[in-house]
Parts: structure tokens; sequence; C-alpha cells
């Protein structure tokens, strides 16, 4: 299973940039979850005590009753709330049976603070997210 979870962490946007040795530690920090279709992934409000890493699957973020985003494979949510320290901004509900990866937020400060490149791709990952809600802002 390692070694399955180390390759779905080459094709994401965050994790693809890093060496094979630092994905297979960040793949052993990592829970395994599973969510079935409807099943709320984070509520709006709660505690950000950690992200996640879509490995199959989707879900959609919510606000209020809007469907602000829909995400699928290598996409992550969360990250925003735990770099920042601050409850969730939104909803995330599964919209098909989806398995994730759960990284609590001490393993995220840890691959900000060890791992080279994992801090520009979290810049990189919320850049783009701001893009394309700037994108769906003038549409």
């Amino acid at each position: 299973m390692l070694e399955t979870v180390t390759r779905a962490l080459a094709k994401s946007d965050l994790f693809g940039s890093l060496r094979d040795d630092q994905r297979r530690l960040v793949a052993q920090r990592a829970e395994l979850l599973q969510a079935a279709q409807d099943e709320t992934i984070l509520a709006e409000g709660d505690p950000s005590g950690a992200f996640f890493l879509i490995l199959s699957g989707a879900a959609a973020v919510r606000s209020g009753d809007a469907v602000v985003s829909d995400l699928g494979p290598t996409d992550i949510l969360g990250e925003m709330g735990v770099l920042l320290g601050r409850p969730r901004t939104a909803t995330v509900i599964a919209s098909r049976p989806t398995v994730l990866l759960k990284f609590d937020a001490a393993v995220f400060d840890a691959m900000f603070e060890r791992i080279p490149g994992f801090g520009m791709a979290i810049c990189r990952a919320l850049a783009l997210r701001l893009a394309d809600a700037n994108l769906q802002n003038e549409l």
C-alpha cells in the first residue's frame, strides 16, 4: 500500500516535485480515509487540525448553498485553515465515494520546515486556487 500511495503522491502538484524518498516519508505520515458519497469531509467553522489529498473520487466545496469548487484526484483541501490556524471557511462533501490521505497539522508544519520545495508547492497550489477563484468571479 505504501508504494501505491507514494506513486499517487507523485501525481500531485503539491508532492510531485519531491524526491521518491521524500514522498515515501510523507506517505508514512498520512492516514488513509474513505468517505461515502454525500459524507461531509470538512465542515465550515470546524477547527483546522488537518489537510487532505484526494487519491480517488471527488468532492464539492460548498459555501452556504453554493458549490464554489469541485475537487478530484491529486487535489488538496483544508490546507488554508492549517496554514492560517483558523477554522474551516467552507464545507467539503464527497460527491461520490472518495479515498483521501489525511495529514495532521503537526505533519504539515514538519513538512514545511524539513522538505525543500514543500513550501513553494503550497504557495503555487494556493496561487492557482486564487487565480481560479478570480476567473470564476469575472464570469
